[in-house]
């Protein structure tokens, strides 16, 4: 019996052997097969991890951007925060490169980390997205103004309306266009955490300030006493520019009249011909304006990498255009039109009458004391 046993077991064996064998050979060949799967030189790509202002989201996650970068050898993987809100961020050690939307939170970052290096590829002027029968309700009151395909945008005039604290009722002509007693404001972002109302409040401070940067103490806490209210009194803010502007562009009018955003959130979806941007809706300058200017500061030399390829590609300078940005080297501008990367209905006019942003200090300031008024209630 014993014998009989050891026979089957024998002849189990020789079946069961060659067949494991041919399942360990069919596992080592799928283990070869699976990462060839992935697109040929993906697992040769460095990534590079971005902290990035909300603006630059669909610019930066264009797969034409993605595979300019990937044949540079770079995966970009991006996280967003408002521009105001990156530079008290703790955790930038995980990051390779910071991308604020202006030069003052680009130094803050610097200055913190002991850096000297930094790119400003491309900028931006702050303007106002609206509807055109609000902007030809404003020009009936005198704060918009109409130069061939310009449409400007009066701040002293505005900035009249809301310290006589106008209502769109008030305005000739409203009843037909925008019943409603709400103030006259400009939606915004929030200025504790956005550099989009940051910048507001910048040029605010300006104008008001009698067409001077704001640069001591006293002046700082005049302004940010006025000031306050343009923020206060529109109850609820988002955090970053995004958000407004695709309500803009989802919900019309009724949930705000008149937006602050970045030229190149509305000129990027007139280039892209997507359908967004209906006829009724129109693009104002603010008279004066003031600029953006997205700025990488590198905190790895992969993100310095990075940085450079962002200011001096062709090809992502021209995609920078397409997204609505301006970019800052005159020449890559030139070149970047001439491919044809930005057509003549959406050219961008030329601006000079701007203004100038405080220190980063006065700024601080300013931001803070608002900051107290919505503690206290006194805005």
């Amino acid at each position: 019996m014993y014998h009989d046993h050891a026979v089957r077991l024998t002849r189990v064996t020789r079946v069961i052997g060659p067949a494991l064998a041919v399942l360990l050979l069919a596992g080592v060949a799928a283990l070869a097969i699976v990462p060839r799967l992935r697109p040929a030189g993906d697992d040769k790509l460095v990534t590079v991890h971005a902290l990035v202002g909300s603006e630059k989201r669909s610019f930066l996650t264009d797969p034409e951007v993605v595979s300019v970068l990937a044949r540079a050898g770079y995966r970009l993987v991006i996280d967003t925060a408002g521009s105001r809100e990156i530079t008290t961020r703790t955790d930038l050690d995980a990051y390779d490169l910071v991308f604020p939307a202006n030069t003052p939170q680009a130094d803050r970052i610097k200055q913190a980390r002991g850096l000297t290096r930094s790119y400003s590829p491309f900028y931006s002027p702050m303007a106002i997205a609206t509807f055109r029968p609000i902007a030809d309700l404003l020009a009936r009151a005198g704060v918009v103004h109409t130069d061939g395909p310009v449409a400007t945008f009066d701040m002293h005039a505005y900035l009249k309306l809301v310290r006589d604290h106008t209502r769109w009722s008030d305005l000739p002509g409203a009843d037909a266009v925008y019943p409603t007693d709400r103030s006259v404001l400009i939606a915004s972002t929030d200025v504790r955490t956005s550099n989009s109302a940051a910048l507001y409040l910048a040029l605010v401070s300006y104008v008001a300030n009698g067409d001077e940067v704001v640069t001591d103490r006293a002046a700082a806490e005049r302004q940010a006493e006025f000031a306050a209210g343009l923020f206060e009194r529109q109850g609820y803010l988002d955090n970053s520019t995004a958000e407004p502007f695709d309500e803009f562009l989802a919900m019309g009018m009724g949930k705000a009249p008149m937006v602050m955003i970045y030229e190149a959130q509305f000129l990027e979806r007139v280039r892209a011909a997507d359908g967004s941007i209906r006829p009724d809706m129109l693009l104002l300058y603010p008279e004066p304006t003031i600029f953006a200017r997205h700025t990488v500061v590198p905190l790895t030399d992969t993100g310095d990498a990075v940085g450079k390829l962002l200011s001096t590609s062709p090809d992502l300078v021209r995609l920078a255009v397409r997204h609505g940005f301006r970019p800052s080297d005159p020449a890559a501008a030139a070149q970047a039109r001439g491919q044809g990367a930005a057509n003549a209905a959406s050219a961008p006019p030329e601006l000079v009458n701007t203004a100038e942003p405080p220190s980063q200090e006065i700024s601080d300031l300013m931001i803070e004391l608002i900051a107290d008024a919505y503690r206290t209630g006194t805005g």
